[in-house]
């Protein structure tokens, strides 16, 4: 692999090139587990707005970002909202905890008492400008220009009966993450992501520092302009029998500038409870996210199938 491959969410949602686009899908999905999502109709000030007003959020003194933390947050897994510290999580217990620091945020749906759902406590604008409307923005435009067009795509490719992307995607459940990996030392140990799919926003940076677990080794995935990642999650590994890949990846920034990072972790419905094709694998959606989050938090032995990974 020189470099991953790249998918058009136009060329996905238009019914003259849309099979040989699927196609491309499935190979990427199959191969590499990995790939650029381009011509995905997310308007690039709006990812532009959404970084610079995380950036200047992270710069605020660390006793006002702490006041927005996990203890203030009123939803289940209270890790699941809010902000969280440099070295607050740890993805993978032998390399320790992150270099990072987090912002999280879902649908903001108040009074759902549901697992990982209800409403952020979030800054407002005179302390943070732009902050949390800008992700709020962005969130929509994700939502409902992306996630049904791909989803749809990639279910397509699962085999499963007429409807079953919408039956299960209705409501789907959203992790919005916003990460700040400071210059020359900025980490995130290898994992691999829990869900369905996972979309990442990035700036882009002269230099690489997402890289991908590929043929044996660490293979480094550069920004390319114009263009979000995406790659594939635990759950749509299982759904497809083991056929799609969620690949392991990491961070490591040594850039001369801090990085902020946007990721969207896409999962279905909370309340479903998913079989795949074959039946080789069932799982309720709620369990399986929550025995994450116990993993990740409370016995740190990482995210996803971190270890697995030595």
């Amino acid at each position: 692999m020189t470099t991953l491959p790249q998918i058009s969410l136009a060329k996905l949602s238009s019914g003259a090139t849309r099979s040989e686009e699927q196609q491309r899908l499935r190979m990427a999905s199959e191969e590499y587990g990995f790939f650029y999502l381009v011509e995905h109709g997310i308007p690039k000030e709006q990812i532009t707005e959404a970084i610079d007003a995380s950036r200047r959020f992270f710069a605020l003194p660390q006793a006002t970002k702490e006041r927005y933390g996990h203890a203030s947050q009123d939803v289940y897994p209270a890790t699941a909202r809010g902000y969280s510290p440099l070295r607050g999580e740890m993805l993978h217990p032998e390399a320790g905890p992150d270099l990072k620091e987090m912002f999280d945020l879902g649908i903001e749906n108040e009074g759902d008492r549901r697992p990982f759902a209800g409403r952020t406590r979030l800054p407002d604008d005179a302390l943070a400008p732009g902050f949390a409307r800008s992700l709020l923005t962005l969130q929509a435009t994700v939502l409902n220009r992306v996630v049904p067009q791909l989803g749809m795509a990639l279910a397509d490719l699962l085999d499963m009966e007429k409807g079953w992307f919408r039956r299960h995607f209705s409501t789907p459940t959203v992790l919005q993450r916003v990460i700040r990996y400071p210059s020359t030392g900025g980490a995130a140990a290898k994992h691999t992501d829990n869900g369905f799919f996972t979309l990442l926003p990035q700036e882009e940076l002269p230099t690489s520092s997402l890289q991908v677990w590929f043929g044996g080794r660490w293979m480094p995935a550069p920004s390319l302009p114009d263009s979000v990642v995406i790659n594939l999650g635990d759950m749509l590994q299982a759904l497809s029998d083991d056929r799609f890949k969620s690949t392991p990846h990491q961070v490591v920034h040594s850039g001369p500038a801090e990085r902020i990072s946007l990721p969207f972790f896409i999962y279905p419905d909370i309340d479903a409870r998913l079989t795949s094709r074959q039946g080789k694998h069932t799982f309720s959606v709620a369990e399986m996210m929550l025995r994450n989050y116990e993993s990740i938090w409370v016995k740190g032995d990482g995210a996803g199938r971190a270890r697995e990974l030595q």
